[in-house]
């Protein structure tokens, strides 16, 4: 499962589909032990579904070094943030901010395969040399000389393989994965310069790409980075990949905030799953939210029910209930045979 995390206009951590390798934290049965780390303040991620737990784990990321609250943070305008790929150079603050926003354990795989490219992945950085006419404390000495630290504000991570979203197309797109992405594989390969940072082979990769995590550090959260963030992807999938027809992710149905941040950014809840998810003892559900793009579009099914919520008579009831019977299926028919060359 894939999770987010910032709050309000930035929620504080919001949980999203599974990806594979993960480990599920059990809940905490024993007073946290004390040492070093006690001091430090907890994550406010409201991923974690008791925020009052011991288990919540404290602050430790070297961006709170320097952003260790958000009067701090306050000091810095949007227009000082660069973004970019992750890099190697990322990979200890990367899983030390996804285990301060995210009740469950990433398998190893899943950060390489984000910092080396295999994975899409926008970060929001900051450096030292951009505050204050570029004097800062925060600095590293490299080589014997000063250079400003870059820290890490909040990142997205993202995914066109079709291991992420085999089981969702059905409820996004009406058809099944083996269908509808396969016809677009056939067409060959396309080059990494025309599907930009993606780097990811046309070999097993389809029709919907899958926001996998999204965080955004505690002090700097309620600024719109995490808007700004889920903006950039969703630009970078319409400009450079034409074969994607929406853009999805998971939540965790107790997250109003992250709820609110994605419905102001056009997703649409298209399906509720019972118990999706289970975090430190217990069962949660799931919204699926996706946002359709390139002549993509929810399936029949969802249309029609969608319709039906808003009361019709009972005459058109039972025309929609006959359309529905012979559309529905060649929805997903025609979406393959749209598809060919």
């Amino acid at each position: 499962m894939a999770l987010s995390s910032v709050m309000a206009a930035d929620p504080s951590g919001w949980i999203e589909g599974p990806i594979p390798d993960q480990v599920e934290l059990p809940p905490a049965t024993e007073p946290e032990a004390t040492g070093a780390d006690d001091y430090l303040p907890r994550s406010s991620s409201s991923a974690m579904p008791d925020p009052n737990a011991a288990s919540v784990p404290r602050l430790k990321a070297r961006v709170h070094r320097r952003f260790c609250t958000a009067d701090v943070c306050a000091t810095i305008p949007l227009s000082e943030v660069r973004f970019r790929p992750l890099q190697a150079s990322d990979l200890e603050e990367m899983m030390t901010l996804h285990t301060e926003w995210f009740p469950v354990s990433y398998d190893q795989a899943f950060y390489d395969k984000s910092v080396n490219g295999q994975l899409f992945s926008l970060v929001a950085t900051h450096s030292a040399a951009s505050q204050s006419g570029g004097s800062s404390s925060s600095a590293a000495v490299v080589h014997g000389a000063e250079e400003p630290e870059e820290s890490l504000l909040g990142m997205i991570t993202m995914s066109t393989f079709c291991e992420h979203h085999g089981e969702d197309i059905k409820h996004i797109l009406g058809g099944e994965c083996e269908d509808l992405c396969k016809r677009k594989r056939s067409r060959g390969p396309v080059s990494d310069a025309e599907e930009g940072q993606a780097v990811q082979s046309t070999g097993n990769t389809g029709q919907l790409a899958y926001i996998l995590t999204l965080g955004v550090c505690d002090a700097f959260r309620r600024r719109g980075l995490a808007k700004e963030l889920i903006s950039r992807s969703i630009a970078h999938v319409d400009q450079n990949m034409p074969e994607v027809l929406a853009v999805y992710l998971h939540v965790v149905t107790y997250n109003q905030a992250a709820i609110r941040l994605y419905e102001s950014t056009s997703f649409t809840c298209i399906e509720h799953f019972p118990s999706f998810y289970f975090l430190h003892g217990s069962h949660y559900d799931s919204f699926l939210y996706a946002l359709y793009l390139h002549g993509g579009h929810p399936p029949w099914k969802w249309r029609f029910r969608n319709l039906w919520s808003l009361g019709l008579p009972t005459t058109w009831r039972e025309w929609l209930v006959t359309a529905w019977s012979s559309l529905w299926q060649s929805d997903a028919d025609k979406r393959v045979q749209d598809s060919d060359p």
